[in-house]
């Protein structure tokens, strides 16, 4: 029987990356290889586990063979299939390298293959909350002019959303905190995007101790303007799930 490894990474592309890096070089040794995150499975007696520390070189060489061998479609689809919260996610993004790698660039139009589509379709479903983060998300100001939102996406939507705000904020100082993996997008007015992993708790007590009366007055202006006798809430479900209304002020005592 073959012998199956599972290489455990930490939870960032990077770390992602490295782990494909080192898990490839093991399938090619014969082994069968999976890829787990870090806090994300629960460990089984049937299989071996090697911790793979985030190199970020090897990270870089998985990265440019994917924009290079196959495309740049090809890599991005990559990306945001790993910012899914599918535990099986980079097995299934290995299975569309190994595709990848022979066919080019015509894997992201390679519908008929179901290894393909299940890549395809956690891009898609990244993507898609990605965009729809774009539009509900609130931002509350507190001391000193700084904007500061809370989210709570099921995906990793951080990195996608920020040249969204990026360039519509220019000019502003603001702070976008993931509540659910405690971690931020801090932007400087005029600058830089930093992404902050420690002592976030500072940063959602901040969120947490805003009282803004502007959410008061759109919370009233949007139960004003409601005609009863068209209040269709499973129309509103499906265009807004509940779980994107959390953090929305004008849908805090619905939910």
């Amino acid at each position: 029987m073959d012998k199956e490894v599972v290489f455990v990474c930490e939870n960032s592309f990077d770390g992602m990356m490295t782990a494909v890096y080192d898990a490839w070089v093991e399938m090619l040794k014969g082994s069968k290889v999976h890829i787990r995150v870090r806090g994300e499975f629960v460990e089984n007696f049937l299989y071996d586990y090697i911790y793979v520390i985030t190199d970020f070189e090897k990270a870089r060489k998985v990265s440019d063979s994917i924009k290079k061998k196959i495309s740049v479609d090809a890599y991005m689809k990559v990306y945001r299939a790993c910012m899914h919260f599918d535990e099986e996610r980079i097995d299934s993004v290995i299975d569309f390298l190994k595709i990848g790698y022979k066919v080019g660039g015509k894997v992201t139009r390679d519908y008929g293959n179901p290894l393909v589509m299940r890549v395809i379709e956690l891009d898609r479903k990244v993507g898609k909350e990605a965009h729809n983060f774009k539009g509900v998300l609130r931002f509350k100001e507190i001391e000193g002019g700084v904007l500061i939102s809370k989210i709570t996406p099921k995906c990793d939507v951080l990195t996608l959303i920020e040249h969204h705000f990026s360039n519509r904020f220019p000019l502003e100082n603001f702070v976008i905190y993931d509540e659910k993996r405690k971690k931020a997008l801090v932007h400087k007015a005029g600058g830089d995007v930093v992404y902050v992993e420690e002592e976030t708790e500072k940063i959602e007590k901040l969120y947490d101790d805003v009282t803004d009366s502007y959410e008061e007055l759109f919370k009233i202006f949007f139960d004003t303007i409601g005609i009863e006798s068209r209040k269709n809430e499973r129309c509103q479900n499906n265009l807004l799930p509940k779980w994107y209304r959390k953090h929305m002020g004008e849908f805090k005592s619905s939910i």
